[in-house]
């Protein structure tokens, strides 16, 4: 076990950065709970629309963290820097992009049917965190240069900087106290723009004084390089973006069986972070690791990187499944409220937290094979592949809507979906075809 102080080392900065996401939004959401009703309705629709377009773009910036790592691993000074540079390139012309495109986009929400003050809410909360997207972006590519270089306990000290700025300004511009204007849910979006922002700076004088920015050399953009760069981060980037976008439409065929069961479901999903997000920390820890064996010609090493990485990641997940197994209605009361279906949501939550707590065993060689692959350089087939398995699903769950709505059968299929996924990814990644694929150009 060779590599696990290794991974655990460079895991724990990981697992705090991958679970800061989850805990801004759980703050907006409780801070937007004093406000109104319809500001907290809104913040569900709104906050999934908002990481499925940044997620692409967080994906693909953040690539460069690979690209850095393999460069590292090969002892490239000036190849570390070049690979930066790509994720910042990225993530500058992402920011342009998603200006250009924020406004119009958040007027979709008008057309959804929901509540007129939903809606309003709704794209006021869309619009300013696309508007601000540049942000996150750059700070998710520079964030990846660190833990490519294996300084990720810097990128910890910026998420936990910028994660108190968001909860101070959030309090401060939802419920106008300390003499700011009270500005509702555009105060919570503002509120995260701005920590976005700030993590954004601090990244960037990291960077500079660590002499990336005075680099004219590595700074300028060579299409050839950015276009293969390109070509493999994209596919992670959709792949994320797809993720989400099948979780969120199993999500909508629930609701249609009714609000108690989208209500149970969602808060089972928000409990399942707590599982999903350290083990996501494992993998990308893996992914650095896999990054650095392969940079230095050493793909001997991948497969035991991975297979310890796995064990680690599926005693955490062992773990976790006992605790939704045997916990699940204590968990469910803490999200589940007072009101008057609060019981039964309790009720319907504890038989989905069963399938929760069976799927998680499935969802560590998920997640980890997933990310040693794309570390690897294998994003285009896994993109393709999730793709396939996707369409598939979401096909499956439409015809078990329509012919057999049941609460069990959509769970039962969501659980065979993380399964199959996990055996496919599992069987590529036994394949060696990861071998064949070169991350970095021969000659630099």
């Amino acid at each position: 076990m060779n590599h696990v102080p290794r991974l655990l080392k460079l895991a724990g900065p990981m697992i705090l950065s991958t679970s800061a996401i989850t805990l801004m939004q759980i703050v907006d959401a409780i801070v937007l709970s004093r406000y109104s009703s319809e500001a907290v309705a809104a913040i569900g629709p709104s906050g999934l629309a908002v990481i499925l377009f940044q997620g692409f773009l967080f994906g693909t910036a953040g690539y460069a963290g690979t690209f850095v790592a393999h460069n590292h691993g090969r002892g490239d000074l000036a190849g570390v820097r070049r690979s930066a540079w790509l994720g910042i390139h990225t993530s500058l012309i992402s920011g342009v992009a998603a200006l250009a495109f924020a406004w119009p986009l958040a007027q979709l929400f008008l057309l959804a049917g929901h509540a007129p003050q939903v809606a309003r809410d709704e794209t006021a909360y869309f619009g300013i965190c696309m508007a601000g997207s540049l942000f996150p972006v750059l700070g998710s590519a520079l964030a990846g240069w660190l833990s490519g270089i294996g300084r990720p306990a810097l990128v910890t000290a910026v998420t936990f900087l910028s994660f108190v700025v968001n909860a101070l300004l959030a309090w401060g511009l939802v419920l106008g106290e300390w003499g700011l204007p009270r500005l509702g849910i555009a105060g919570a979006a503002l509120a995260t723009v701005s920590a976005q922002a700030v993590a954004a700076f601090l990244y960037s004088g990291i960077f500079m004084v660590a002499g990336g920015w005075s680099d004219r050399i590595a700074r300028r953009l060579a299409w050839p390089d950015f276009s293969r760069f390109l070509k493999l981060a994209m596919p992670m980037g959709l792949r994320i973006s797809g993720e989400l976008c099948a979780w969120t439409l199993f999500l909508v065929a629930l609701g249609r069986l009714g609000t108690v069961e989208l209500a149970a479901s969602s808060i089972a999903f928000r409990i399942n972070g707590m599982a999903f997000f350290p083990a996501l920390g494992l993998g990308q820890a893996a992914g650095v690791l896999v990054g650095h064996a392969r940079g230095a010609g050493e793909d001997d090493q991948v497969p035991e990187i991975a297979s310890q990485s796995l064990i680690v990641c599926e005693i955490w997940m062992f773990a976790m499944a006992v605790l939704f197994a045997t916990c699940s209605g204590p968990l469910m009361s803490l999200f589940a409220g007072t009101g008057p279906e609060s019981a039964r949501i309790i009720e319907t939550g504890s038989v989905i937290m069963k399938f929760v707590a069976f799927y998680c065993l499935f969802d560590a060689a998920n997640v980890m094979t997933g990310c040693v692959l794309s570390s690897a350089g294998d994003t285009g087939w896994v993109a393709r592949t999730f793709l396939y398995c996707s369409a598939g699903f979401l096909l499956l769950l439409w015809l078990i809507s329509w012919l057999i709505p049941s609460l069990v059968a959509e769970w039962t299929l969501a659980t065979c979906f993380v399964f199959f996924t996990a055996v496919v990814w599992s069987l590529r990644f036994r394949s060696g075809a990861w071998r064949k694929i070169q991350v970095l150009h021969q000659h630099h």
